[in-house]
C-alpha cells in the first residue's frame, strides 16, 4: 500500500492523446476481489482519468518527444485491507513503448486524500508538467535493461513470444520491506497489462508485468525483446512503485535490489520514482 508523502497546493498531472499499441492488447486484469462499493470506484476512476489527462511528459532525449496518454487505465486495483481505497495505472507512451507509469488512487475511508505516485520507464531524464508548471524533473533514465538470464532467442510470431514472455515472468518473484521492517511476498500478475512493440527502437515485442499486493501494484518489470530479428534477446527492466525497500529475484536468484527511500528524496521529485498528496474534503 502507497504512502503519499508530500502536498502539492495545486493537483498535479499531465495531458496527451491516446496512442493506440502496436500490438492487441490484453483486457486489463480484473481484481481478484469483488468490488466493495461500485460507486466509489466509480468516483475514483472519474477523478483518477481527470487528473491523469492533466500531465505532460518530455523525454529528454534529441527530439524532445512528448509522450501519448493511454486513456484507459491498464490496471484497477484497491486495498480492503487497509480501507476504502481504489486506484488505476496509466501509461504514457513514445512510439507506443510506455515511458511513465502513474498509480493515482483516491482514498474514501479513514482518510480522504488523493495521491499520484510515478516512475519514470524512459532510458533518459523526462520532464513532467502540471498544467505547463514543472512538477518532476528525474535526473537520470528510470530503467535499465540487462538480459534475462538463460533466455531462449525470441520466437518468430507476436503469439509465441507472448508464450516466451509469460514463462519468463512466471520465474519473477519478489519480496517488499516496509519502513518499519515488515516485509510480505508480492504475487505476479500472470498475465502483462499492457503490450507493444516499438521498431523505431528495434523493439520487436515488449510486455509491461507487475507484481502485487492484493491487487495493489508495487514493482513492474518490463520484459522487451530487443535487435535486430536475427540476433534479437530478451531483456528485463525493474521499476519500483514504492518508496520501501524491494528484492525482485528470478527463478530464486536475486537480481535487482532497491533500498528504502529517505523522504528527501521522495519530496525532491528528482528521483525516478516520486509521489503527490492531494488534500481533499
Amino acid at each position: 500500500m502507497k504512502l503519499a508523502t508530500l502536498s502539492l497546493g495545486v493537483l498535479v498531472a499531465i495531458a496527451l492523446a491516446a496512442s493506440p499499441s502496436a500490438l492487441a492488447q490484453e483486457p486489463p486484469p480484473e481484481n481478484d476481489a469483488a468490488p466493495v462499493n461500485k460507486e466509489l470506484i466509480d468516483a475514483a476512476l472519474k477523478l483518477t482519468q481527470s487528473a491523469a489527462v492533466k500531465y505532460e511528459f518530455t523525454l529528454a532525449d534529441g527530439a524532445k518527444s512528448v509522450a501519448a496518454l493511454r486513456n484507459d487505465p491498464v490496471l484497477k486495483w484497491s486495498n480492503p485491507s487497509v480501507g476504502e481505497i481504489h486506484g488505476n495505472v496509466f501509461l504514457w507512451t513514445v512510439d507506443s513503448r510506455p515511458v511513465a507509469v502513474g498509480s493515482l488512487f483516491k482514498w474514501f475511508t479513514p482518510h480522504t486524500h488523493m495521491s499520484h505516485e510515478f516512475h519514470s520507464l524512459a532510458e533518459v531524464p523526462l520532464v513532467a508538467k502540471y498544467e505547463e508548471r514543472e512538477v518532476w524533473q528525474p535526473q537520470k533514465g528510470g530503467v535499465t535493461f540487462a538480459p534475462v538470464p538463460r533466455a531462449a532467442r525470441p520466437a518468430d510470431t507476436a503469439a509465441r513470444r507472448l508464450l516466451q514472455m509469460r514463462e519468463i515472468a512466471k520465474g519473477f518473484s519478489a519480496t517488499k520491506t516496509e519502513r518499519d521492517g515488515n516485509q510480505q511476498e508480492l504475487r505476479l500478475l500472470p498475465q502483462p497489462i499492457y503490450r507493444y512493440a516499438a521498431a523505431k527502437q528495434k523493439i520487436i515485442d515488449g510486455a509491461l508485468f507487475v507484481l502485487v499486493q492484493g491487487t495493489d501494484p508495487e514493482v513492474f518489470v518490463l520484459l522487451e525483446a530487443r535487435g535486430e530479428p536475427d540476433t534479437a534477446q530478451w531483456m528485463l527492466a525493474p521499476a519500483r512503485m514504492n518508496s520501501v525497500a524491494f528484492d525482485l529475484r528470478y527463478h530464486d536468484a536475486s537480481i535487482w535490489n532497491v533500498e528504502i527511500m529517505p523522504w528527501s528524496d521522495v519530496g525532491s521529485h528528482a528521483q525516478p520514482y516520486t509521489t503527490f498528496m492531494f488534500k481533499m474534503p
